[in-house]
C-alpha cells in the first residue's frame, strides 16, 4: 500500500514537471509566431504604401500634351506656272491634341502657320480659340487657312511642276490642372513637312 502511494506521488511529480516543461517550451514559440505575423503585416503595409506612393506620383506627374497634324487637304486652288509661278489656295488641316495627364489641358493664344523655304510665311496665321482637352483624352481640331505666294515670287520662279514642300507650324499655349490645386504652364509646338502638288491638287505626304 505504501509503495502504491509513493508511486502515485512520483507519478504526479513527473506529470507536473512534464507540464511545466511543455509550458516553458511552447511559450516562446507562441511569441515567435506573433512576432512573425507582426513582421509580415508590417512588410505588407510597407509594400502597399510604396505601391500607393508610386501610383500617386504617376498621377500627379505632369507630362507634355502632344499635337500632331493628321491630315491636310487643298481646296480653291489657283495656280499659275508662268515664268514667275504663283498660287493661292485654302488649306484644310486636321490636328489632334493628346492629353496624357490625369487633369485637363486648357489652351488659348494658339496658332497655326505655314512657311516655305528658309522661313518665308505663306498666307495667313490661323488663330485658334480657347478650348480644353479632358484628362487622358484626345481632341481633334479643324483649321482652315489661306495659303498663297509671298510678294517675293522669285522663290517660285522656274518651278513648273507645281510641287512644293511647305512646313506647317502649330503652337499651343495652355495649362494642365491636377486636383484643382496643381497646375503647370505648357507650351507645345509641332512642325510638319507637307508635300503639296498644286497641279494635281493633292497633298502627297505629311511628315511630322
Amino acid at each position: 500500500m505504501a509503495q502504491d502511494v509513493l508511486h502515485h506521488q512520483n507519478s504526479n511529480k513527473h506529470s507536473r514537471i512534464d507540464q511545466e516543461t511543455k509550458t516553458l517550451y511552447y511559450k516562446p514559440t507562441h511569441q515567435q509566431r506573433s512576432s512573425s505575423k507582426c513582421f509580415v503585416f508590417l512588410l505588407a503595409a510597407f509594400v502597399f504604401l510604396c505601391a500607393a506612393l508610386l501610383v500617386f506620383a504617376s498621377i500627379v506627374r505632369i507630362r507634355n500634351p502632344q499635337v500632331k497634324l493628321t491630315s491636310a487637304t487643298l481646296t480653291q486652288i489657283h495656280y499659275s506656272s508662268t515664268t514667275s509661278s504663283s498660287f493661292n489656295a485654302t488649306l484644310l488641316a486636321h490636328l489632334t491634341i493628346t492629353n496624357p495627364n490625369y487633369g485637363g489641358f486648357s489652351y488659348d493664344n494658339s496658332e497655326v502657320s505655314v512657311v516655305y523655304g528658309g522661313g518665308v510665311r505663306f498666307g495667313d496665321i490661323a488663330r485658334l480659340g480657347k478650348d480644353t482637352v479632358k484628362a487622358r483624352e484626345s481632341k481633334g481640331i479643324n483649321v482652315s487657312m489661306k495659303v498663297r505666294s509671298p510678294n517675293n515670287v522669285t522663290l517660285l520662279a522656274g518651278n513648273h511642276s507645281g510641287a512644293f514642300n511647305l512646313t506647317s507650324y502649330a503652337k499651343f499655349n495652355g495649362t494642365v490642372r491636377l486636383l484643382k490645386i496643381i497646375k503647370k504652364r505648357n507650351n507645345i509646338e509641332v512642325a510638319c513637312l507637307i508635300n503639296l502638288n498644286f497641279t494635281s491638287h493633292q497633298v502627297q505626304a505629311i511628315h511630322c
